[in-house]
């Protein structure tokens, strides 16, 4: 049964925000009480009654007034109260963490218990404490065979590394081991196999990281740590086994060049890959595990540069369609490679990593002459390799002009944005009817048809995602909604909020951006709604007959390399929620009208309560999406994030 929770305050004393701990609003509160400080608070910073002072200018505007500044005003009114809970609500350690950067505060159960326990859900059992005899346990495989059946359970609907399996599926069947004391270090020796390629050992990374059905509380701090510290023990061995495999990698994969003996030359994983792929694929997955589970941008970014880097070496980039030999296994080898390469870059600016002064030509561009390596193929009837690869490219263009338009200053020609923007916009509406020819597409042809509509799925979402980056600064400013500053969404803990005027640059890009905030608001309304559309109908894993439902807490959805693209349609979700509030208060519901179907004077209040439940059912379906990835803790973050603001926004419920 879920646990019921205090609504947050409407205020959070000083102490307990600088802190970022809960505060329960007294004078003093119960937090500075137990640690004998000084309890005080702030006025609110914009003053006055809020709803009264609100009203009262409303009531003083011309009557249709929806000027960029009033609507910043009015969403910044019924915001603040919003962000007070939101500080009170979420943990210091939400959005993107570099377990990397603070490896002692995770090194410990206490360490451990801190994040964890910030972490929780408010209404999972799962996430309770554990009973002192509870003993927690990792999965373990003993054989390639086994470690890639379970590959292609977890994670090739989502990462689709290798041809398809050769051999039937079967259920999944890990070996359970247990800790070996609670102070020992992860060892080689304590597993019942050890991996025998850079692939496999990457692979187990991964898969170490998913709870065993037998473990009862699997997110608890000492269950968490113990899967924590072995997929480090698998990357760092897949790592070191990359570097001997590239030392004796071959120029090319022909099996007539001279010296390459078939029986040395298949993978283990698979009887149709070459060994030599095996340091390409592994880095691919490192890469991932990097941003998922490390939350480390600046090794996942070295992953993948490695990874195009041996790609190229070994040649893959230059087939035909006459090739034969492997030839499946290499198309997906070297698109794989291209595709995690595209989606580091938009990683990296969409966290704010690098700039564009820092964004290197690519070693080979899309349309390099010397790429003739065809797409893989899923044998379906829409392949969407081709529409993944436009929709990253997208994404990266979408975040590429919005770094251009933040540096707007006196100096910048603005001449030549309009059009530049426009244009963008105008491909993004192109591609966005491309993708949904697969809408009218059943994918029952192959072995690979499931992973081929998902594929299709990703990729419209990524075109959404780039749509709504690309106009959310139009339509809401940036106003800050999630503690942290990650997936390049403005933190509220930032000085400048709320806004009492608009920046001076505000004026340049209202004259540059060809769109009105209208327009723009409309954009990512149905962009964001899409996007929910398709997270709540992703995949989760099928364990093919394992006794636990395959929505089960012991599994993640998806391998969550796109969880920005949550969080971005979240944010525009809830602003637009805010909007209609602030529009509600202020008894100006024609402000919103642009937003609502048909509304008129006698059906506006219905129709602003249809597109609100709209919206908050939008937060809770990509909330629970990224709760359910919680095990990867580099962006386990997000889901806690977006329950923040849920409960935020709707005090006294019970969570998503």
């Amino acid at each position: 049964m879920p646990r019921l929770i205090k609504p947050p305050v409407k205020a959070a004393c000083l102490p307990c925000r600088t802190s970022k701990t809960r505060c329960d609003g007294q004078h003093p509160c119960g937090s500075c009480s137990a640690r004998k400080r000084e309890c005080s608070y702030r006025p609110s910073r914009r003053g006055g009654p809020r709803r009264g002072a609100r009203y009262e200018e409303a009531q003083r505007r011309p009557t249709g007034g929806n000027s960029l500044s009033s609507s910043i005003s009015d969403v910044a009114d019924e915001i603040e109260p919003f962000l007070d809970n939101m500080i009170s609500l979420v943990s210091p350690f939400a959005g993107i963490h570099n377990l990397d950067l603070s490896p002692d505060s995770l090194s410990t159960v206490d360490g451990a218990h801190q994040f964890w326990g910030q972490l929780t859900p408010h209404d999972d059992s799962s996430f309770d404490s554990a009973p002192v005899h509870d003993v927690g346990s990792i999965r373990a495989y003993q054989s390639e065979v086994e470690i890639a059946n379970a590959y292609y359970i977890y994670i090739h609907p989502y990462l689709p590394l290798l041809p398809p399996p050769v051999v039937p599926q079967h259920e999944d069947h890990p070996t359970v081991v247990r800790p070996f004391g609670e102070s020992s270090q992860p060892e080689k020796s304590h597993m019942p196999y050890w991996p025998t390629s850079s692939l496999s050992l990457a692979l187990s990374a991964i898969l170490v990281l998913i709870p065993t059905a037998e473990d009862t509380f699997p997110m608890t701090e000492t269950n968490a740590a113990l899967r924590r510290s072995y997929a480090q023990l698998f990357a760092q061995a897949a790592l070191a086994a990359v570097e001997a495999e590239t030392d004796d990698l071959s120029p090319a994969l022909s099996t007539n060049v001279p010296g390459i003996e078939s029986s040395r030359a298949l993978s283990g994983l698979h009887p149709q890959v070459p060994t030599q792929l095996d340091p390409v694929l592994a880095l691919v997955v490192l890469s991932i595990y990097e941003y998922c589970q490390r939350g480390n941008v600046s090794r996942m970014r070295a992953r993948g540069n490695q990874a195009i880097t041996t790609a190229m070496d070994i040649s893959i980039y230059s087939l035909d369609s006459t090739t034969t030999d492997y030839s499946e296994a290499q198309r997906r080898a070297w698109w794989m490679t291209v595709s995690e390469r595209d989606m580091i870059l938009s990683r990296l600016l969409l966290t704010g990593s690098i700039d564009l002064g820092h964004v290197y030509p690519p070693i080979v561009s899309m349309t390099d002459p010397r790429i003739t390596t065809p797409y893989p193929k899923f044998d379906v009837h829409l392949e969407p390799w081709h529409m993944k690869m436009k929709a990253q490219e997208a994404l990266f263009e979408s975040s590429k002009m919005v770094q251009n338009i933040e540096r707007v200053d006196e100096t910048t020609d603005l001449s030549d944005f309009g059009n530049r923007i426009r244009k963008l916009d105008s491909n993004l509406v192109s591609l966005v009817g491309e993708a949904d020819r697969h809408l009218l597409t059943t994918f029952d042809e192959g072995s690979e048809a499931s992973v081929a509509q998902t594929m299709w799925m990703v990729s419209r979402m990524l075109i959404h995602a780039a749509r709504t980056r690309l106009h959310r600064f139009r339509a809401f400013m940036d106003i800050p909604l999630f503690l942290d500053n990650y997936c390049d969404l403005a933190a509220i803990n930032s000085e400048d909020f709320p806004h009492q005027s608009a920046p001076k640059w505000v004026s340049d890009r209202e004259v540059s951006f060809p769109f009105t905030e209208q327009e723009s608001s409309i954009i990512c309304l149905k962009s964001s709604l899409v996007v929910t559309t398709i997270y709540r109908n992703l995949p989760y894993a099928n364990p093919l007959g394992s006794a636990t439902s395959s929505k089960s807490r012991t599994y993640p959805k998806t391998i969550p390399y796109f969880a920005c693209s949550a969080m971005q349609s979240c944010y525009g979700l809830l602003m637009l929620l805010h909007r209609l509030r602030a529009s509600l208060s202020t008894g100006q519901l024609s402000n919103c009208y642009h937003l609502l179907s048909n509304p008129t004077p006698a059906s506006e209040i219905a129709d602003v309560e249809r597109l609100s439940e709209e919206l908050r059912h939008g937060v809770e379906i990509l909330g629970r999406s990224l709760k359910s990835d919680v095990i990867f803790e580099g962006v386990g973050g997000m889901g806690q994030e977006i329950e923040g603001a849920y409960l935020a926004a709707f005090p006294g419920s019970f969570g998503i």
